[in-house]
């Protein structure tokens, strides 16, 4: 079947996937007047903008829902937000720099999702932060109401080329606008080792994973991979019949939004306790381990000390005696008078 490794964690929207999504969601929405910000659970909010409703997990996804889910939850960013772009006329949808953050330009402000690792949401007017659902701040910027907004430094090359250098392929296509998993689809397509070094690809074969780049991008289609055998729980979703899903059934949306509906209300969530659970069973299997290389070790030196049990009581009776020279002439021990201390080797 192929690495089903992120099949059991839930998607996060790549550069490709926001890419695709504002161009399907932009005609939509822009023109039309914010209603409200609500929000549904922790990093989950709801927007509606017109008579559509837009639903943004911080550094998962962001996209049209038509699912109804009631929350009596606020926050004070929510509140905030909602309050400063109250009717606010939505003037256009961009995504900066090719990279999974999201700006909504409204005509009172900007609401930029950075969707990367744990993602935020930032409401900033006139270049300046007004509120935040989390602040933040490293060496180079800082999420701060009042202060200047600063994007991060940009994580792809924007390049719609490849960069070829000595480090493994996989590596140099990440800086791609795509996201891992289009680019290890590319190079099963292109049939090119992920691990092959840049360097050593022939012109044919970097000219082969060109085109099949440019074929994900440009025919890319919705899709939501289901295991056969459970049906009703959504395995995956993706812009490309990704052949890591080989093994499991395929159905195609209109759009992408349905498909992100689909996948993400039909995804199996972990149980919190039953992680817990897990992790501490890994803990005490781990320390059940440790155990028993100490039990092992404190094994193997009482049996070597019982072995030798008449050399070590000689030591020792010598010692206890203040016969030092005599420890020191036979015995080959190191004798320390000052700390009251003899070493000696014993060996097999």
């Amino acid at each position: 079947m192929g690495d089903l490794e992120y099949i059991n964690h839930m998607h996060k929207m790549t550069n490709l996937e926001y890419s695709f999504m504002i161009r399907e969601i932009a005609p939509l929405l822009t023109g039309k007047h914010l209603r409200r910000i609500k929000k549904l659970d922790e990093g989950v909010y709801r927007l509606k903008i017109g008579d559509m409703e837009v639903l943004a997990q911080s550094g998962v996804r962001l996209h049209l829902t038509r699912q109804i889910e009631q929350s009596d939850l606020s926050d004070k960013f929510s509140e905030k937000a909602e309050k400063e772009l109250d009717n606010a006329r939505l003037l256009s949808i961009e995504q900066i720099n090719q990279d999974r953050i999201i700006s909504f330009v409204f005509d009172k402000g900007l609401l930029i999702f950075e969707m990367f690792g744990d993602g935020n949401i930032i409401l900033v007017r006139e270049g300046k932060t007004v509120c935040a659902e989390r602040y933040e701040s490293w060496s180079d910027r800082a999420i701060k109401a009042g202060e200047e907004y600063h994007g991060p430094r940009s994580s792809t090359s924007g390049m719609t080329g490849i960069e070829l250098n000595e480090r493994f392929i996989v590596v140099s296509l990440s800086k791609l606008p795509l996201g891992k998993e289009y680019a290890v689809e590319a190079l099963l397509r292109a049939g090119i080792d992920e691990k092959t070094p840049g360097t050593s690809l022939s012109k044919p074969q970097a000219a082969r994973l060109e085109k099949e780049i440019s074929s994900i991008r440009e025919n890319a289609t919705p899709y939501v991979f289901y295991d056969p055998k459970e049906p009703d729980k959504a395995r995956g979703i993706a812009l490309a019949n990704l052949s890591t899903f080989a093994d499991l059934e395929a159905k195609t949306f209109k759009t992408f939004s349905e498909a992100a509906d689909e996948y993400y209300s039909k995804y199996e969530k972990p149980n919190p306790l039953s992680e817990k659970l897990e992790k501490r069973l890994e803990k005490q299997i781990e320390r059940r381990s440790e155990l028993l290389g100490e039990e092992r070790s404190f094994k193997e030196k009482g049996d070597f000390i019982y072995s030798h049990y008449q050399e070590a009581e000689s030591v020792i009776t010598l010692a206890k005696g203040g016969k030092f020279d005599e420890l020191e002439k036979n015995n080959n021990a190191k004798v320390n008078k000052k700390d009251k201390s003899v070493d000696v080797e014993i060996r097999d």
